[in-house]
C-alpha cells in the first residue's frame, strides 16, 4: 500500500509540468516561478476577473523571477483554434507595444509563443509577462466596500477618477514617440526580410523543453494585424491617431503600489477610431466584436445596435467611464441596478438608458434625464459650446425609495453627462477632464491618498 500511495505522488509530481500549476516556468531566456493563480479570464480575449466562457481560455498567474526575485503578473492566452486564435490574442501584445510610453497604460515586460507539451499542434498559448500591481484593480476596492460597508471618499475616487480620464485621452488623443515609424500591426514594414523573419522568431520563443517548430510556422503564427478589418479604414497617418479602448471598467483598472494612480489595463478590445459603418457587413462585424470584447454592463449602446450609416467612435468610452464611477458610487453598473429592479434584460436599460441612482425615484430620474438632454442638444447647436455652458443640470426633487451613499450633484453630474444614449451628446475627453478637473477642486479634502 505504501508502495502504491509513493508511486501515486511520484506520478503527480511528474504530471504538475502538464498543468497551469507547473512550479516554474522559462519564457525566453527567463525563468520563473510561479507562484499562485490571480483569475479566470472567460473570453478569448482576456478579462482579468471572470468565470469561464466558450471559446479560449486566460489565466492570469502572479510569477516571480528566479534570477531577480521581481514579482510580475503572468498571463496565459489559450489559443485553440490555430493562426486565427493566435492572431486575435497577438494583437493585444501589439497594443502594449504601441502604448509602452504612454503614462497609465500598463506595458508588457515579455511576450512568447509556444505549444504547450503533448497539446495538438495547432492549439497554441501566448504568454504575457506584465507588471504586477499588489493593490489589485478597482473592482477589488468596490468589492472590500460591498463587503465592510464603505464608500470611497468622493474627493479621492474623483482624483483617480480623473487619472483614468487622462490615460483614456492619451488613447483618444495618441502621439507617437518621435522614433515610431509605423502602424499598430505594421512593424514589418520596412524591415528587410531576414530583420523580420528574426522578430517573428523572438515572438513565438518556445517555453522551456518544448522543440522548435519549422521557421515557416513560426512565421505564419505571426502574420497578425493588431485590428480587425472594421479598424482598418480610420488608420490615418497623421502625427495624432485616435484609439478606442472599448472595455473600460473597474476590473480594468489597476491601482499602482501608492495607492494614488490608476492604470488603464486590458488591451485586446482596442480598435482604431472612428470606424465608419459602411455597410451590413461591418455593422455585424464590429457588433459581434463587441460582444466578444466589450463586457456587456459597461458597454455603450451604439454597440449593442450597430447601424448602417454610423460612426462608431471614442464617444464608447466615455459611456463606459460613465458606468465606471456609477459602480464606484453605488457597487455596480447602472444597467445591472437597474436590471436587477426591473427584470428586465441589461441590453434593454442600456439602449433606452434606463438607470437612475438609488435615492432618486424612477419619475425623477427620467425627469432629471430628459432635461439633461435637451440642454446637451441645445450646447451641441452651438460651435462655440464648451464642457462648462450647461452647467450642473438640476437635482431630482427630494430623496426616493431605497438606501444609497450620499452622493454630491456635481459627481451625479458627471454621470450623467456621460450616460447620454445619443453619442453626440456625451462630452469628449477633453471636455469630460475638464469638467472632472472644476469637480475636484470644489469638493473638500477628505484626507485619502
Amino acid at each position: 500500500m505504501a508502495r502504491f500511495v509513493t508511486d501515486l505522488l511520484y506520478s503527480l509530481g511528474n504530471c504538475l509540468n502538464c498543468f497551469p500549476g507547473s512550479p516554474t516556468l522559462k519564457i525566453n531566456s527567463r525563468s520563473f516561478k510561479i507562484l499562485r493563480l490571480l483569475g479566470e479570464v472567460p473570453r478569448p480575449v482576456q478579462d482579468p476577473v471572470m468565470s469561464l466562457d466558450q471559446g479560449g481560455f486566460s489565466y492570469v498567474y502572479l510569477v516571480q523571477d528566479t534570477a531577480t526575485h521581481e514579482l510580475l503578473a503572468l498571463k496565459k492566452i489559450r489559443c485553440p483554434f490555430g493562426a486565427e486564435s493566435v492572431q486575435q490574442a497577438m494583437r493585444e501584445v501589439d497594443a502594449y507595444r504601441l502604448f509602452a510610453h504612454v503614462p497609465g497604460v500598463i506595458s508588457a515586460v515579455d511576450h512568447a509563443v509556444a505549444t504547450e507539451r503533448g497539446a495538438d499542434e495547432a492549439t497554441k498559448t501566448v504568454y504575457v509577462l506584465l507588471p504586477y500591481y499588489r493593490r489589485g484593480n478597482l473592482q477589488d476596492m468596490i468589492n472590500a466596500n460591498l463587503v465592510n460597508g464603505g464608500s470611497f471618499p468622493e474627493r479621492h475616487l474623483m482624483t483617480l477618477f480623473l487619472g483614468v480620464c487622462r490615460a483614456v485621452r492619451s488613447m483618444h488623443e495618441y502621439r507617437p514617440p518621435p522614433a515610431e515609424r509605423m502602424e499598430m500591426g505594421d512593424e514589418d514594414e520596412g524591415e528587410g526580410d531576414a530583420a523580420a523573419a528574426g522578430r517573428r522568431r523572438r515572438a513565438g520563443s518556445k517555453l522551456g523543453g518544448r522543440s522548435r517548430r519549422s521557421e515557416a510556422d513560426d512565421e505564419e503564427d505571426q502574420e497578425r494585424p493588431l485590428m480587425g478589418a472594421e479598424d482598418r479604414v480610420s488608420g490615418g497617418g497623421g502625427a495624432t491617431r485616435s484609439y478606442a479602448h472599448r472595455d473600460v471598467k473597474p476590473g480594468n483598472i489597476m491601482i499602482d503600489d501608492s495607492g494614488s494612480a490608476p492604470i488603464l489595463m486590458d488591451l485586446g478590445s482596442v480598435a482604431a477610431s472612428p470606424t465608419p459603418i459602411t455597410s451590413q457587413s461591418v455593422a455585424l462585424q464590429v457588433q459581434d466584436t463587441a460582444a466578444e470584447h466589450s463586457t456587456m454592463p459597461y458597454r455603450a449602446p451604439e454597440l449593442f445596435d450597430v447601424h448602417t450609416g454610423s460612426v462608431v467612435d471614442t464617444k464608447t468610452d466615455i459611456w463606459s467611464l460613465g458606468c465606471t464611477l456609477y459602480a464606484c458610487l453605488v457597487g455596480k453598473s447602472p444597467f445591472e441596478m437597474r436590471s436587477d429592479e426591473t427584470g428586465g434584460t441589461l441590453s434593454l436599460c442600456v439602449l433606452g438608458g434606463d438607470w437612475r441612482f438609488p435615492d432618486e425615484t424612477p419619475a425623477a430620474a427620467r425627469r432629471v434625464n430628459t432635461i439633461g438632454q435637451a440642454k446637451a442638444r441645445a450646447a451641441s447647436a452651438s460651435a462655440s459650446a464648451s464642457a462648462s455652458a450647461a452647467g450642473p443640470e438640476p437635482a431630482c426633487p427630494g430623496p426616493g425609495p431605497g438606501p444609497g451613499p450620499s452622493i454630491s450633484e456635481p459627481v451625479r453630474d458627471i454621470v450623467r453627462r456621460c450616460l447620454r444614449v445619443d453619442p453626440a451628446e456625451r462630452p469628449d475627453i477633453g471636455q469630460l477632464i475638464a469638467l472632472v478637473e472644476r469637480v475636484v477642486e470644489s469638493l473638500p479634502d477628505d484626507g485619502a491618498l
